[in-house]
């Protein structure tokens, strides 16, 4: 019990440190831009556990699905319901055409014992590279974090390459790119509906975060982003690193 408390105040203390870091980095950034797409962008998000990627930019993917690939690194659940969870995402997939997608055959809390499969992850030729905004402690998102950044100091890739958080079970405070959602909202409902049964308030509570996000940005609903070029991530310092 007490390591777990040292833990959390050890967390805690580099949450603050990467809030200062964050700010310093921020300063001389201009205010949230629309994040734009184009026919050759390549876009991949990786996701702890299924469901979160939608969370946090169904609407953007819905809106681009030919520029995004999904990486769902566990099935987020016991073995019991593998096959439950995997039929689910990849099902909310094929509804909105995302062009590649796959779930890995890791449960959870199993992650960070998997970084031989996760190093097979091709990102040379990728422009934009979602992943879930490290803020709050889980387990398979804090090795997903691990992982992703041995992959960019073991493996090519462009030098443009800009990391964008999203926001999942956790919100971000510094934005750099918004997407407009509000053509889309409905599929984005069906996409969070189909993932998560019986689970009204959730769907109401991000659909209202994405309702408050666009009242800041003069649209209806939005999604954003914070976002990071390679070597300014590879700075940040989070849980146990």
């Amino acid at each position: 019990m007490f390591k777990e408390f040292l833990k959390n105040i050890l967390y805690n203390l580099k949450i603050k440190y990467n809030r200062v870091y964050y700010k310093t980095l921020l300063q001389v950034r201009p205010l949230a831009k629309k994040f734009k797409v184009k026919i050759e962008t390549k876009c991949l998000v990786l996701t702890p556990y299924p469901g979160a990627e939608i969370i946090g930019l169904g609407g953007l993917i819905a809106q681009y699905p030919k520029n995004f690939e999904v990486l769902c690194l566990t099935f987020g659940a016991q073995r019991n319901k593998t096959n439950e969870n995997k039929e689910i995402f990849e099902q909310i997939m094929k509804d909105a055409r995302v062009k590649g997608y796959k779930i890995f055959d890791i449960a959870q809390g199993e992650l960070k014992n998997e970084y031989k499969k996760f190093s097979k992850i091709d990102i040379s030729e990728l422009d934009y590279i979602f992943i879930p905004a490290p803020f709050l402690y889980n387990e398979d998102k804090m090795a997903l974090i691990e992982h992703f950044k041995n992959l960019l100091k073991e493996k090519e890739h462009k030098k443009t390459l800009q990391i964008l958080f999203y926001e999942n079970d956790c919100t971000i405070t510094y934005t750099d790119y918004f997407c407009d959602i509000s053509n889309i909202l409905t599929l984005k409902k069906q996409m969070l509906q189909t993932c998560f049964k019986d689970k009204e308030d959730l769907v109401s509570g991000v659909l209202g975060l994405n309702k408050f996000r666009g009242q800041a940005l003069n649209v209806d609903f939005a999604e954003v982003f914070s976002a990071f070029y390679v070597k300014d991530f590879l700075e940040l310092k989070f849980y146990d690193q």
